[in-house]
Order: structure tokens, then sequence, then C-alpha cells
């Protein structure tokens, strides 16, 4: 019983001696021992056993000492166990298995001693070690892999490799700390920090595999994304930012659930955005326009490209307005316009201008009603409709055109026709009117100035001007028209004259750059219309009295010979055929001039204004010399002659000029100045000498011009006949003259009696008449023809006490074409008297005062009559006017009158019972069909009065007129 196991010199035992004493005590005859417990308790206390660090030690505890699984390299496992650990593992021999088993020691394969004893030292271990677990992990992780629990022991170990700072120095890290190189996003955000991945041998496919496995970075989560997002502020890279905002718009069902997320992500400015003109930047969400509104913002605002934009349930959380603000299209608007070149170099790739503007007019269309006055009245002022290679203004686009009109008007593309609400909000009207041409050649001469029109401009400007002076349903002055001049610059048309003398313009007399007139294209019915008075008219030529006249001698006989044919009758004769009719008293002067030669003659030329008054001298001081003749009052100047010019001819030049006789006549007049009194009729049928008979005809019917001959053969006078507006009818030229001139009604009296008439006389001159002194044309087909017409003289037109055709108003002139009839006022009994009394004495006739009493009684009462019938039809005009508001006493649910009228909560008017009936099976107004916030109701006490007192009144007027006061619906 004694232990002499203590007392061995354990120190001087060789590694056989151990070998053989645990062989000793374990087998005999290499056959194991039955070893009784306390045999093998006694046996585990001596320090006899082999460890893998080549020491021998006692066996304590069973946590204390291990052996290794059979599929263990004992010597792999040593190149990386720690020196405590080596002491702890004992030694592989399998003579000593079964007694290692016997005495409890446990075995372990590789993954528990990694998981249990070396990862949790992997901090501590020198670099060699690690070397040697790393590489045993990489080699073996097929088996490892499986082992319970490892996996989570590694992704909490720092055991993979990275550069630290992209420096060569190689740090370890946890698994979960490095993203995977395969994954492209990670490549492209980290490539300028490659410390982010897995180094050496831990960028290996197999490695990276093994790695994803322990917590590798492969996806991008949200704490990863907004780590990105930095990065990319950080280096201010757009390239990056776009390959993060991709990612984010192919994967935001990862993002969109977290609030906190994305209240991160929208103060980073990683998002790439491009404003027009621009490169990309980077900005925060807020800052950008979505793609889809790129139209409406794309030169104020930066705008993110199709395959960055997030899906539009995540704008308001992200900060993105769609669409944008009123503000930022209202400064794209204005961006866009105020470019005046910007449709010829249309440099916006995405859309082309007529697809931007009509998504600016959408939203413009659908936000109308929330833009201020202010703003409404700025955008109908600015040219803002992209027509060809300009902005037109909203006041020069008309649905419909029936000729092209530009640059004045233009037809609205059909591309904006949808937006017919917002362009007649601004103006855009259906057809131009004769305001419309006016105001455009205004708005034209403001832009260019001074500046000559091109030949498709001058074109443009020729129509709309014949357009002005065409359409009469304007009221445009025509003093506010512009119309072009000889060069080609647009000019007032009260500023313009018709060049009627080309002589004169020609021949350098006149300083053609002082004075304007119209241009060739302006044809003269245009001119006629536009009240454009010609040059003889405005242009006058006087003698210039700073230069004193000296008179010469008749030189030629041939002077006495002319003279007396120009004093002749059959000259007056001729002159009065020829001349126009506004000359006539004047040629009857012919007969006292008198030819006086001068040594020379200077004249000047006037502009005249509308009154008559020299207002400009035009006279063109670089020429040098006068003319050669020159009527002053009753003289016929005369001077120097130059060769092959005549006397006579310069004569009849002058007298042309002065009576205004169409020079084609010159020839002839000269032929005649220069022949005997015998040979007259001669000359005159070879010079074509006689009056223009069409010219009569062309003039028929105009206002203020002499009756023709066949239409003197068709007047009568109708009082109490009913005349047309426009009709033409004949009035006394004036209260001393018997001849008659052509007149248009322009306004009249609709009456069963006698009635008062407006009457134009003239181009801008009116006379009120009264029915009995205007003169109506009978029907030719009517009329009786004799072989001598009626003699006017027969009804004492120009006896001193007669009134016919005398003008009410002392021969005023009134400007208003379309006066207003009230102003006519009613014709009374005593003008009806003086009428008939009028018409009685021109037929030599008149009334005794028996008959003049009867007539005067009679029409009295005639007038009370009609004051009573007026009063009836006031009475039936006021009830009229009453009933009509029926409709709005009529409940619109049962359309019967209101008894007890309430207000909904919608604004509308209901009979209370009706309304509550409706509301027991409905939630929305029956009249608007939108829900109702509430069931209140409100007694409606005004409506209820005003029905009660239309009744009241109504019955009242119907017991006034009894059976006589009958009104229907339609009045």
């Amino acid at each position: 019983g004694i232990n002499y196991w203590p007392t061995l010199s354990w120190s001087v035992l060789s590694p056989t001696d151990f070998e053989n004493l645990i062989l000793l005590l374990s087998s005999h005859e290499r056959n194991r021992l039955s070893l009784m417990i306390s045999d093998l308790t006694l046996m585990k206390n001596l320090p006899i056993f082999e460890t893998v660090a080549g020491t021998y030690v006692s066996i304590q505890d069973r946590d204390e000492n291990f052996t290794l699984d059979a599929s263990v390299d004992s010597r792999s496992v040593a190149a990386y166990l720690p020196r405590t650990l080596q002491a702890k593992v004992l030694a592989d021999k399998s003579e000593l298995k079964d007694l290692y088993e016997d005495l409890n020691v446990q075995v372990l394969n590789e993954a528990t001693i990694l998981q249990k004893f070396v990862l949790a030292e992997f901090d501590n271990m020198p670099i060699t070690q690690k070397e040697a677990v790393v590489k045993s992990i990489l080699e073996k992780w097929n088996v490892l892999r499986l082992s319970d629990g490892l996996l989570e022991v590694l992704r909490e170990t720092a055991f993979v490799k990275r550069k630290h700072n992209n420096q060569s120095e190689v740090v370890y890290v946890k698994p979960g700390q490095l993203f995977d190189p395969r994954n492209g996003l990670f490549s492209a955000i980290f490539d300028k920090d490659r410390s982010q991945f897995p180094a050496e041998e831990f960028a290996s496919d197999n490695a990276l595999n093994m790695l994803e496995e322990v917590g590798l970075c492969t996806e991008i989560d949200k704490d990863t994304f907004l780590k990105c997002a930095w990065i990319v502020e950080g280096e201010l890279d757009v390239a990056k930012g776009s390959k993060l905002l991709e990612y984010f718009a192919d994967n935001f069902d990862k993002f969109y659930d977290g609030a906190e997320f994305v209240n991160k992500l929208a103060e980073i400015k990683c998002v790439p955005a491009e404003l027009e003109g621009q490169r990309a930047s980077l900005y925060r969400f807020a800052e950008i326009a979505a793609p889809k509104d790129r139209n409406l913002s794309f030169k104020v605002m930066p705008v993110m490209s199709a395959t960055c934009a997030p899906p539009q349930v995540m704008f308001s959380s992200l900060g993105i307005v769609s669409p944008p603000p009123i503000s930022i299209v209202l400064r794209q608007i204005r961006e866009l316009t105020e470019d005046d070149g910007i449709l010829d170099q249309w440099s916006y790739n995405h859309s082309s201008a007529e697809q931007v503007f009509s998504d600016l007019f959408s939203f413009l269309q659908d936000h109308y009603s929330d833009l201020s006055p202010r703003i409404k009245e700025a955008l109908a002022e600015r040219p803002l409709v992209p027509i060809g290679s300009a902005f037109v203004k909203s006041s020069r686009l008309f649905f419909r055109l029936t000729k092209d009109l530009a640059p004045f008007f233009y037809e609205v593309p059909r591309a904006f026709g949808a937006y017919d609400i917002l362009l007649r909000s601004l103006g855009v009207r259906d057809s131009p009117k004769s305001d419309d041409y006016a105001v455009s050649l205004a708005e034209l001469n403001t832009e260019i100035g001074t500046a000559k029109l091109n030949a498709n401009e001058l074109n443009s400007v020729v129509e709309v001007v014949s357009l002005a002076a065409s359409d009469k349903s304007g009221n445009q002055a025509n003093e506010e028209i512009f119309a072009p001049n000889q060069y080609g610059r647009l000019t007032k048309v009260s500023n313009l004259m018709q060049n009627d003398c080309p002589w004169l313009v020609h021949c350098g007399r006149i300083d053609v750059d002082q004075i304007n007139l119209v241009h060739p294209k302006i044809s003269k019915d245009i001119c006629g219309e536009l009240q454009i008075k010609c040059m003889s008219e405005r242009v006058v030529e006087t003698l210039d009295t700073n230069i004193e006249l000296k008179e010469i001698l008749m030189s030629m006989n041939s002077l006495g010979n002319t003279q007396n044919m120009m004093k002749s009758k059959e000259f007056l004769d001729t002159l009065r055929t020829l001349s126009p009719r506004s000359q006539i008293a004047r040629v009857e002067k012919i007969q006292d001039f008198n030819i006086c030669e001068v040594e020379s003659i200077q004249t000047r030329f006037l502009v005249l204004n509308d009154t008559g008054r020299p207002v400009a001298d035009v006279t063109n001081r670089r020429f040098k010399g006068g003319p050669v003749c020159f009527i002053n009052k009753n003289q016929v100047l005369l001077t120097q002659l130059p060769p092959g010019i005549s006397a006579e001819l310069a004569i009849a030049t002058s007298l042309c000029e002065h009576f205004r006789i169409e020079r084609k006549h010159l020839a002839g007049i000269s032929a005649l100045l220069a022949s005997q009194n015998e040979n007259v009729e001669e000359v005159k049928k070879m010079m074509g000498l006689f009056d223009d008979k069409n010219h009569d005809e062309l003039l028929r019917g105009e206002p203020g011009y002499t009756l023709v001959e066949t239409d003197l053969e068709l007047v009568e006078i109708k009082p109490l006949k009913s005349f047309k507006n426009s009709e033409i009818v004949a009035v006394r030229e004036s209260n001393n003259s018997s001849q008659l001139v052509y007149g248009i009604v322009c306004d009249k009296q609709d009456s069963s009696s006698m009635s008062r008439l407006r009457v134009r006389v003239g181009s801008n001159k009116e006379v009120t008449f009264l029915s009995s002194q205007v003169y109506s044309l009978k029907g030719g087909s009517k009329g009786k023809y004799v072989s001598t017409p009626p003699d006017l003289a027969s009804y004492n037109l120009s006896g001193d006490n007669s009134t016919l055709l005398r003008p009410l108003h002392n021969g005023d002139v009134e400007s208003s074409l379309h006066p207003d009839p009230e102003d006519l006022g009613q014709v009374g009994k005593d003008e009806i008297l003086r009428a008939v009394q009028d018409l009685l004495i021109s037929a030599d006739l008149n009334l005794n005062d028996d008959a003049a009493k009867m007539l005067d009684s009679n029409l009295a009462l005639k007038e009370q009559l009609a004051k009573k019938s007026s009063k009836i039809e006031s009475v039936k005009n006021l009830s009229r006017r009453a009933l009509k508001g029926i409709d709005s006493f009529l409940c619109p649910i049962t359309r019967e009158p209101f008894e007890d009228p309430v207000i909904c909560c919608d604004g509308h008017t209901y009979e209370r019972t009706a309304i509550e009936m409706w509301l027991r099976s409905n939630s929305r107004s029956p009249k608007t069909n939108q829900p109702l916030p509430s069931t209140d109701l409100i007694p409606n006490h005004s409506l209820r009065s005003s029905i009660e007192a239309i009744t009241e009144m109504t019955n009242d007027l119907k017991n006034f007129a009894g059976d006589d006061f009958d009104i229907d619906e339609h009045g």
C-alpha cells in the first residue's frame, strides 16, 4: 500500500521510458489490462501522458486535456495552437486510444478546437499562428462549415485580412465589416478604397464564398446604402451617384418602410441631376425635379434621369415636389420665352419645343385658377406660344384663320388645341376683327420702329391693312391704323397720301423724304376705305412770295390766240365736261384768267392738315429752277420755255393740275388751245375730249353725289313710308339748293306715321331729316317712263316759305356711324302739321283754319292713345321680366314652386320635404353629386319673401289689365 510514484525522478525519464511505463501500467504482453476505477484514478495523477507540445502531464480534469479526432492533422493544428493549449492536447498514440477512453479524455475535431480555443485567442496570436489558422480554415472549409456553432463564432471573429487605408499593412477584421467586391455597386462605390474588401488569400472566389457564409456584406441594406451615399457626397462623384440611385430605384422595396432611413437619405447630396446647359452635379432630393416634370423645369431646376428616379410613392418622403411649384413653372416659361433665338436653335434633346410647351400649357390650364390676376395679365401680354421660329402673343392667335397672316396673326397649332380653355383665358379668339388688325399693325410698328419691312412682312402688312379697311365691324379709328409708305416703313394712315401726282414726285421739285406716300401695293380702293387722301388734296403749290415777279411783254402773237381760246365758251364747256364735279364752280372763273409772261417762277409745296392749314414745306431746296407755267389766282404765269415745250402744252399742264383734270386729256387741251374757234369740234373729236359717262355710273348711289338722270326720273316723296337701313335715298344738297344728292339711311324710327331718319350724305357727314323731307326711289320696273322727266321745280323746292328737306340740326356732322335710335326722338304733332303744310305749299295748296284745327285735334288724340299704349306695354314688360326668374322659384328636385325653401350645406336651396326625403337614402348633393359633410338645413327666408312678393305683384298686374293682359312663357 505504499505510494512510490512521488519518489520517482520523473525528470530523468526519457520519452521511451514514459512510453514503456504507460504501457506497463495499461497492458500485459500487448494485451490491455482491465483496470479498476481506483487504478484509473491513480494513473490519471501520474505525469506520464505526452502532449503535442512534447511535455508530459497528468490528467487532472475532463476539460483540461483532450485528444484529437482521427481526421485532424495534429501537425497542422500544432502550427496554430497557442502554447497554453498545446499543453492540454495529448499526443495522438493509437496504442493508448482505449486507455484515453477509459480515462474519459475528450476527443475533439478541428472545428471544435477552433471554436472553443483558437478563435477566442486569435487577436493575441502571433502572425504566423494567424496565418496557420486562416490557411486551415480556407483549406478545410467544406468540412468545417458543417460544424454547429463555428459559423457564428467566425462572424464575430476578426480573422479576415484587409489592407489598412489602402497601404501595404494588413489588418484583421470581422467578415461583416467588409464588402463583397463581386457586387458591382460595391466595386464602383469603393473603387478608391480597397480597404473595404477582403485582401490577399481572402480575395479569391472560394474565400469570398466562405466569407459570404460568415457575414461578408454582399447585399446593400439601409445602413450600407447610407454609407455609400455619404461616400458619393464626399467624393462629388456623379457616376457613382447614378449607380447608387439606379440601385435604389430598382430595389426601393428594401427601403420603403424606413422613415428614419428616408429622412437621413433626404439630407445627403447624392442625387445626380442636370440643369440644362450645365454638367450634371449632385443635389438633395428636394432640390431636383422628377423626370416626368422635366419639360416644366429643365431651364431653372436640375432634373434627375429616369433611370435614377425613385418610385413616385416615395417622392413626398424624400422631399421631391411633383409637379413642381407654380413659381418654378413660371420661371421656366420666362427663361424659355426671353430667348428670341431659342426656337431657331433648339438644343434640348429630350423633347421638341412643341412638346415642352404642350406640357407647360397643360400645367397652366390645370392651375390657372391658382394664378394671381397680375400673373394672368403678364401671361396674356407675353409672347408665349411657339410657332415656327418665333413666340407669339395670345392676342395674335386665333382658332380659325382663312388665310396666312403671319407675322401678325397665327392659327393655333393643332398640337395646342387641347388647351383651348387656357388659350381663351389668355386672349385667343375664334377669328380676328377689324380692331385686331389695327392693333397688330400698331404693335408691329412699336417693335420695328423706323426699320423697313422685308418682302414677306410687306406682303403680310398689305394683306392685314386690306382686311382692316374692308372689315367694318370694328370701331378702330383710322388714324390708329398703320400702313407702309413708299419705302416700306409703317406710318399712320393719317400721315399717308396717295400718289396721284407721280410727275411731281419724279421731277425732283418735291422733297419726297418729307412726305409719306402710300406704298403702291395698297390699292386705291383700300386707300378710299382708310380715307387716305390724294397728294393733290394734301399738297398745294403756291407762289413763293419772297421772290418778286418780273413781268415781260408778250413776245409771241400766238399767246393772244391762246388766251382768246382759253376765254371762249367752247373751251369752257370742254373743261366743264372734263373736270371733276367738285371743280366745276372753279372752272367757271377761267374766263377771267389772263396769261402773263414773267422772267422766272419760284413756287413752294406745302402740306395741308385736315383743316386746310399748311403744316410743312416739302419743297426740294436742292432743285434749281421752277415751273414754266403756274396759275396764281386769275393769272396764268408763263416763263421761258425749254426746247420741245410749247406755250399751249405748258398752259394745258397747269390747267390740268389746277382743275384736277386727268392727264390723259393733256394733249387734247393743248391742241384745243392752239386751234381756232371754228376747229374746236373737230379737235375735240380727234383728241377724244368728251365726258366719261361711266364715271357717273360708278358714283351712282354714293352719298353726297348728284343724282344721275336715270334716278331723277324715279324720285318720289312718301312721308309715311317705312324706310330700311342702308337704303339709298335722295335729299336736297342744301337748304337753298334744288339739286338732289344721294344719301344712305343709317338710322330710322319704327313708326306707322311720319318719322325721323338719319341719312349719311358724305363720307363722315350725317344729317337728321323728317321722312317728308326724304325722296325715295321707285322701283325701275314699276316706273312709267315719259318723254320728259318730271319738273322738280313744280315742287317749289326753292321757295322761302318751304322747310322741305331742311336739316333739323342745322346740318350737324355726326361722327358716329351707328347712332342710338333713341336719339332721334318722336315726331311731335307740331312738326307733322308743318310738314303737311310744307307739302301743300310745294304743290301751291294750303290748309284752311277748320281743316288745320281738325288735323291738330286728331293728332293730339293720337298722341294720347300712343302714350296710354306705351304705359300698358311697360307694365307688360315689367311682368315679363319678373316672371323670367320663375325658374329660381322652383325646387330642383320636385320642379314645383317653393313653399318652405331651405338651404342645404352644398349651397343650393330645396323644398324642405323633398330634401329631407332625399337625405334619408342619399349622402350626396342632388345638384352637384358631391358628398355632403352635413345634413343641417337652414330656412331661406329671403327667397320665401321674394316669392310671396312676386306672386302678389303678378296677381295685381293681372287684375289691373284684365283679359287684355296675356303673358305666356315666350312673352
